[in-house]
């Protein structure tokens, strides 16, 4: 039977949790014509065009790819600085994350290109399918740097933009034409049905306990009642976006239930015997919330985008040169084509060489994508799961989603100079999906 979006089925209750619930926080705020913001590549999230042959003016390249590293690397590590603050909320740690992003430079994004280019295709792609013109909501918008946001305000009467962090929407909305800035609608929301409510929990299982182990006890009783409770509430929609954000709501509970443990007693969250079990839990619990949310969103003819980071790595380099030497031999073809190396010995050279500024990122691109490729097909140990794919399929067929066409995968270059020693790039997976006939 196909889902409706008005006959989901609901939790008419709040989330189990035994301790004080607190509300989500809501604002709403029609996109004015003017923002006041310069248009600039740093806020539209437009990549610098990259030039096919790098001179010596263009030689800030290994500069700007360091900075991108460092900021990478500190967003990934937002969760572990900014948990602390006792009582901080979640909108300002989502827009702390977001001020990272905005400040970074425009040509550090040159090597996120390959994925912000495929991103957008895929979801005009996802919009062609929808049945209806009148709503598209996109969740955990953000900058919407990899979202088009220009053609689905062209495209519908009515975009909505959600996400905790206010600021980097208004700034997403230089990418959107004057004209249709009217059809633009933001929301500062949080998206789950469970966060704000689990964050107080969290403060009062610490702030009540009087040791690590009385504080993990406590931790351990929340695990044990989460449950998802009634899905935020947004307009039925013909298109539903959903970019790049599951796999990062499970991560500020975990950082903030750490970091607030570590602090108040000075004991790190690993030595509890279930702290892997907590972590898993509280993915289990977003994969369960978001594919609701999703299930309740879409109108029984739209379609839903969905796109996030499946895998991470290389979290381990390879142990041995056998490997090493393997995949270099297979890479020989493709890094002939471009222009970068002759043969498997090149390679290696070539592969050490690159983020020097002596190719242009787009052949660079292409190098760290061929060798992440071949890394995968040797085997998952180089790889980091992010997301449990299997149960996010099931629960979605159970919920009367189908798919609409095959997933595409592809590379996201997050910081591609740290890909041969450490995890420096995100394996993207994404679906099209729609409510069963």
């Amino acid at each position: 039977m196909a889902v409706k979006h008005h006959s989901v089925a609901r939790m008419r209750r709040r989330p189990r949790i035994p301790e004080r619930v607190g509300r989500r926080r809501r604002h709403c705020l029609v996109a004015p014509r003017a923002t006041g913001l310069d248009a600039r590549d740093d806020a539209t999230g437009h990549p610098v065009e990259a030039p096919g042959v790098l001179g010596s003016g263009q030689r800030r390249q290994r500069t700007a790819t360091a900075r991108l590293s460092a900021n990478l690397g500190l967003l990934l590590l937002l969760p572990a600085l900014l948990a602390p603050a006792s009582g901080q909320g979640l909108e300002a740690f989502f827009e702390a994350s977001g001020q990272v992003v905005r400040g970074t430079a425009p040509e550090t994004r040159l090597y996120w290109r390959s994925h912000i280019d495929t991103s957008r295709a895929r979801i005009l792609q996802a919009a062609n399918l929808a049945g209806g013109r009148r709503v598209a909501t996109v969740l955990g918008s953000g900058l919407g740097m990899e979202i088009p946001l220009a053609e689905l305000a062209g495209r519908f009467d009515r975009l909505v933009l959600v996400d905790l962090d206010g600021r980097s929407m208004l700034r997403s909305l230089d990418q959107v034409p004057r004209h249709l800035r009217s059809r633009v609608e933001l929301k500062v929301m949080d998206v789950t049905s469970f966060a704000g409510a689990l964050i107080e929990s969290i403060d009062h299982a610490v702030d009540g306990s009087s040791s690590a182990s009385e504080a993990f006890q406590r931790l351990g009783l929340i695990l044990d009642e989460l449950r998802a409770g009634d899905p935020a509430q947004l307009p039925p929609s013909d298109l539903v976006v959903s970019s790049l954000l599951l796999s990062e709501i499970p991560r500020y509970p975990f950082s903030y239930a750490a970091q607030a443990v570590e602090t108040r007693f000075g004991a790190a969250i690993r030595t509890w015997d279930r702290s892997d079990e907590f972590f898993r839990g509280l993915v289990a619990l977003a994969v369960e919330d978001h594919v609701r949310l999703l299930a309740s969103l879409v109108e029984p003819e739209g379609v839903i985008y969905f796109s996030d980071t499946v895998a991470r790595g290389l979290v381990r380099r390879p142990q041995g040169e056998a490997v090493q030497r393997s995949v270099e031999a297979r890479a020989v073809p493709d890094f002939v084509r471009l222009g970068l190396a002759g043969s498997p010995a090149e390679v290696a050279s070539a592969v050490d060489r690159l983020c020097r500024a002596e190719h242009s990122p787009a052949a660079e691109s292409a190098a760290f994508e061929r060798i992440l490729s071949l890394y995968r097909d040797v085997g998952p140990e180089f790889f980091e799961p992010l997301l449990p794919v299997g149960r996010l399929r099931d629960r979605s067929a159970q919920l009367g989603l189908e798919l609409r066409g095959s997933p595409e995968s592809w590379w996201w270059l997050a910081y591609p100079c740290r890909i041969r020693a450490e995890s420096g790039a995100f394996l993207v997976t994404n679906w099209i999906l729609g409510l069963r006939n």
